[in-house]
C-alpha cells in the first residue's frame, strides 16, 4: 500500500446526530438526504478552481462526507472554508417557503399601516432590490393595496425627484451592503427601507447611519449567532471583523443562515491571498431553491460540474469498510481513508494499486473470504492455497490499519 498521490479531505461528520442533516435538506432518510446534498455541492462555480475531485459519503454507521483529490493550499483554504459552512448552515438554518414569506408580509404591512397610516402609505412609492425583492414586494403589494403606481424604479416617469419617499424592499439583509449599494447609486433621498428578514441590530445601526433613512423596519429578526459560535474567542473576532470591514459597515455580527423558495444569499469568504471578500459556496439543495435549480442547470450544460459523487454503502457483511472509512475508485485503483474522530488529526489516505485493488473489490463485494478467494480466481490464474494466504495476510493488515472490520 502507498500513502501518496490523493489526499481526502473531512468535509461533514454527523456523529453528532442526524436529525440537522435531515432538516436542512427536507429528506426523510439518511441516502436520500447525501444524495440531495451531491447535487447541492456539484452545483457550485468553485469547483471549476480544482482539477479531478470526488465527493464521497457513506450513510451509516455515521454520515460522513468528503473530498479526494489533489489539493493545492488554496483549495485547502476553500474546503475548509466549506466545511465550516456547511457545518454551521446544517444546525443553524432557517428555511422561508412561500407561505411564511406571505406571513412575513402581512406582518410587515400592519407595521407599516401602524407606523404611517393608510394617508402616509398612499403617498409613498415603493421599489425592490433584485431579484428577491420583488417577490416579496409582490406579495406585500396585496396586503396593502398599493396602487400600480405606487410601484416603480426610482428614476421612472413618476419618480418627482428628492421630496419622494421611497420604500425599498428587500427579502432579507445581512449586512445592509445590498442596501447602501442600491440607495447610492440612484441618488435616493428619503427612504423606509423593508428587508422581510434581517437582525434588529442591523436594522437600528442602519437608521442610525443613514441620514435619509427614515425608517429600517424588518418582519422578522434574524439571531447573530457570532457570539455563540466564537465564544470565548468571540472579542478577538470581532476586532478582526472590524478591521475587515472598515469604516463603512453597518453592523458586524453574523447573522443566522436564511435561505427561501426562490433563491439562497450568496455567503461570502475572507481570501486572505487578495485581502478581501469573494463569493463563497452555495448549500441549499436545488430542489428547495429556483435560483439553485438554474445554477445546476446551468453549470451541467457548461460541464462544470461533471458526476463526481459516490455513496458507499456498507451492506453489513462479514468483512466491511470500517465505520470511519471512504473509498473509491481512481485510475484503475483505489483511494481509501480512515477519518479520525479528532477532526484536527491527518486522515491517512491509501492507494491500492493492482491485485490490492482487486482484492479490496473482491472483498467489499463478496463480504467473505470465501467468496473474495472465488471472485479472484475469477480474475487471476493462480494457486488457491497461495491466494487464500495472500487474501488472508491482506485483510489482516488492513484490519490492523482500521480501514476494514471483521463482524
Amino acid at each position: 500500500m502507498t500513502m501518496h498521490q490523493v489526499d481526502a479531505f473531512l468535509l461533514l461528520d454527523a456523529h453528532q446526530g442526524v436529525e440537522p442533516l435531515l432538516s436542512f435538506t427536507q429528506c426523510p432518510d439518511l441516502q436520500s438526504a447525501l444524495e440531495a446534498l451531491f447535487t447541492s455541492l456539484e452545483a457550485n462555480e468553485l469547483w471549476s478552481e480544482f482539477g479531478d475531485v470526488r465527493l464521497v459519503a457513506r450513510a451509516r454507521p455515521v454520515p460522513l462526507l468528503a473530498a479526494f483529490g489533489r489539493f493545492t493550499p488554496h483549495q485547502k483554504m476553500l474546503l475548509e472554508n466549506l466545511s465550516a459552512e456547511l457545518n454551521d448552515v446544517i444546525h443553524c438554518h432557517r428555511y422561508v417557503g412561500y407561505a411564511e414569506a406571505e406571513a412575513a408580509a402581512g406582518a410587515l404591512a400592519a407595521t407599516l399601516r401602524g407606523r404611517f397610516g393608510q394617508a402616509g402609505l398612499d403617498g409613498f412609492r415603493f421599489t425592490a432590490i433584485p431579484r428577491g425583492g420583488w417577490i416579496v414586494l409582490g406579495m406585500l403589494s396585496y396586503f396593502l393595496g398599493l396602487r400600480h403606481d405606487q410601484i416603480g424604479v426610482p428614476g421612472d416617469p413618476l419618480d418627482d425627484g428628492k421630496s419622494q419617499t421611497w420604500v425599498v424592499v428587500d427579502d432579507c439583509a445581512l449586512s445592509g451592503l445590498r442596501f447602501n449599494q442600491f440607495v447610492t447609486s440612484r441618488g435616493l433621498g428619503s427612504t423606509i427601507f423593508c428587508p422581510f428578514f434581517a437582525p434588529a441590530g442591523l436594522c437600528e445601526a442602519i437608521q442610525r447611519a443613514e441620514p435619509g433613512v427614515e425608517a429600517c423596519l424588518n418582519a422578522v429578526d434574524l439571531r447573530d449567532v457570532a457570539p455563540e459560535r466564537y465564544g470565548k474567542a468571540y472579542s478577538q473576532w470581532l476586532e478582526e471583523r472590524r478591521e475587515k470591514a472598515g469604516k463603512g459597515a453597518y453592523w458586524l455580527g453574523i447573522a443566522e443562515n436564511v435561505a427561501f423558495a426562490w433563491c439562497e444569499p450568496q455567503s461570502k469568504y475572507w481570501d486572505k491571498e487578495a485581502g478581501c471578500y469573494r463569493a463563497s459556496w452555495s448549500l441549499l439543495p436545488p430542489s428547495l431553491s429556483l435560483s439553485r435549480q438554474q445554477e445546476a442547470k446551468q453549470l451541467r450544460l457548461r460541464a462544470l460540474a461533471p458526476e463526481r459523487a459516490i455513496l458507499n454503502a456498507p451492506r453489513g457483511q462479514a468483512i466491511q469498510e470500517a465505520p470511519r472509512v471512504l473509498w473509491f475508485d481512481v485510475e484503475d485503483a483505489i483511494a481509501v481513508a480512515r477519518f479520525p474522530h479528532d477532526p484536527d488529526d491527518t486522515a491517512p489516505c491509501f492507494r491500492l494499486e493492482g491485485s490490492a485493488a482487486d482484492m479490496w473489490r473482491c472483498v467489499l463485494e463478496h463480504g467473505t473470504l470465501e467468496g473474495a478467494e472465488a471472485g479472484m480466481l475469477e480474475r487471476y490464474d493462480i494457486d488457491p492455497s497461495s491466494l487464500r494466504q495472500d487474501l488472508s495476510a491482506f485483510v489482516a493488515e488492513l484490519e490492523r490499519n482500521g480501514l476494514l472490520e471483521l463482524r
